[in-house]
């Protein structure tokens, strides 16, 4: 009996050990995996926080939003131009701020005059304007003088291969070349104003000879080169000039708005999610990790992970 007890006790003690093993090794897994799953959970609740921080919207890229004066004239304002009363400075260049007319036109003042905007083309950094004395009076209003353009200031210059053109002020016998009536200190005495090719030397002669009784008769000034229309629908219609600025096109084509840091007088993009000083690709190493959350806007989504590393760990 004695050998058959010693035997059962050994047995007995074995199975102990045995359970209190597993039992150490369970408890071991459990709170490794707890601490795993606490340890995955910061790290992912930190790389959330961090993408939707990086992910929200930078404001300068709201307020840099391309806009119109309204009115008839649907000409979307960006950079390098600015309207001064609905788009703030650093969304523009120096020099390039507009203003808006009475009838919804964009007017640019330079250092020169002010000029009516009809089109702006950014493609190739070029803008065809008028001469708001020109291309807005009316039929029953007089012309006054027009300062001479000398074609370039600053920023900008007149585009090459255009037409040049004479105003004559103070005409009496050139109707059939007028463009409107001539503004004159004089009462009771009807002048006008005569538009003539600067080319045209016969009738600039002709003109020389009947205009400027009391005012300087001439200002010169350019127009489109294209001629359809005659010379008063060209000068309504206006003529090209070409700005210097750096080109939007790369930040444009990468989702970003440009604009201007006035503090650092430096070139910005700025982006949805940042500002930057070229454009809006993503930067190496980033684009994996960040665009997946800044493209979607759902908390279902942006909560994921949690429930995925959930599941595989419970």
């Amino acid at each position: 009996m004695a050998p058959s007890l010693s035997r059962h006790h050994l047995l007995e003690t074995s199975q102990m050990k045995q359970t209190t093993l597993l039992s150490s090794f369970t408890s071991f897994y459990s709170s490794s995996t707890l601490i795993i799953h606490s340890h995955i959970t910061i790290i992912i609740f930190l790389s959330l926080l961090t993408r939707i921080t990086l992910c929200s919207v930078n404001p300068k890229f709201a307020a840099c939003e391309p806009k119109t004066c309204g009115g008839t004239n649907h000409q979307e304002i960006s950079f390098p131009f600015y309207i001064l009363s609905k788009q703030s400075s650093y969304c523009g260049l120096p020099n390039f701020g507009l203003s808006c007319s009475s009838k919804g036109f964009p007017i640019l003042n330079t250092s020169e005059t002010l000029y009516t905007v009809q089109n702006i083309f950014y493609n190739n950094q070029s803008l065809r304007v008028s001469i708001p004395e020109l291309s807005e009076a009316g039929n029953t209003e007089c012309i006054p003088q027009v300062r001479n353009i000398s074609g370039h200031s600053k920023r900008f210059r007149v585009a090459p291969k255009q037409k040049q053109v004479l105003l004559f002020y103070g005409c009496e016998n050139m109707r059939n070349h007028s463009i409107g009536c001539s503004s004159s200190a004089e009462k009771n005495i009807r002048r006008w104003v005569v538009a003539i090719y600067g080319d045209d030397v016969e009738n600039v002669k002709l003109a020389e000879e009947n205009c400027g009784v009391n005012t300087n008769p001439r200002v010169s000034v350019t127009m489109v080169e294209d001629e359809k229309g005659g010379i008063e629908e060209g000068l309504r219609r206006g003529f090209l000039m070409s700005w210097t600025a750096k080109n939007c096109s790369e930040c444009s084509k990468s989702g970003g708005r440009c604009g201007f840091d006035e503090q650092e007088y430096a070139f910005r993009c700025y982006c949805p999610d940042r500002i930057d000083s070229d454009n809006c690709y993503p930067h190496p190493g980033l684009s994996i990790f960040l665009l997946p959350l800044c493209t979607s806007y759902s908390p279902l989504f942006l909560f994921a992970p949690f429930r995925v590393e959930y599941h595989l760990l419970k």
